[in-house]
């Protein structure tokens, strides 16, 4: 416990979860980050899991300064799905919404660095999560914006012509990486006396 005026420290053990991230990250494992992608297959998976990237043609919710509501544009129009699977399979009655972020391009991999790429890909952005391109024919450098959460209905996934589309599934690997950025993230020292 934190003596007062100190800072309050995370729930877990800060070092031990980014020796975990370094691990996950390095983990052979993870050289296969989805194990469905709509560019290789024509069935799309039947339900909606956390971690799915999705297409939704939709901006990006925000409030403003003036507390009053707004919108981004969000040109990518591709989100990743934060909320629990489990919710998806719950009934409407009792969980009607699910969470996601938008994943916006920090260009292509040609344009950025080796030290860009590297920070990317190892993890250490406590606020950010790196997800590679889901397509063969992109070769851009996806990050998931943890800090711009989003509430979806889940209605937008039903149906033929639902306005949210299942592009890509994470492996299990892939998925463990994304639950413990996720715990760093929510979980992470508090700093208000900081």
């Amino acid at each position: 416990m934190a003596a007062p005026g100190e800072r309050w420290p995370p729930v877990y053990d800060a070092d031990d979860l980014v020796r975990e991230i370094k691990r996950l990250a390095e983990h052979p494992d993870l050289a296969s980050f989805y194990e469905w992608r709509r560019d290789q297959s024509t069935r799309a998976p039947d339900d909606v899991c956390q971690g799915d990237v999705v297409r939704l043609a939709s901006e990006v919710p925000l409030i403003l300064e003036d507390g009053q509501p707004a919108t981004m544009a969000h040109p990518d129009a591709a989100w990743l799905v934060i909320g629990n699977s489990c919710d998806f399979d719950r009934t409407l009655a009792d969980v009607r919404w699910t969470q996601l972020v938008p994943l916006h391009s920090l260009g292509v991999h040609a344009e950025l660095s080796t030290a860009e790429l590297a920070a990317a890909r190892s993890y250490t952005r406590a606020r950010s999560f790196y997800v590679p391109a889901w397509t063969e024919a992109s070769d851009a450098v996806f990050m998931a914006d943890f800090l711009r959460p989003a509430a979806i209905d889940k209605r937008a996934f039903a149906g033929a012509d639902a306005p949210a589309v299942v592009e890509a599934r994470l492996t299990r690997a892939a998925w463990i990486l994304l639950n413990a950025c996720l715990v760093r993230f929510l979980a992470r020292d508090d700093g208000r006396y900081a």
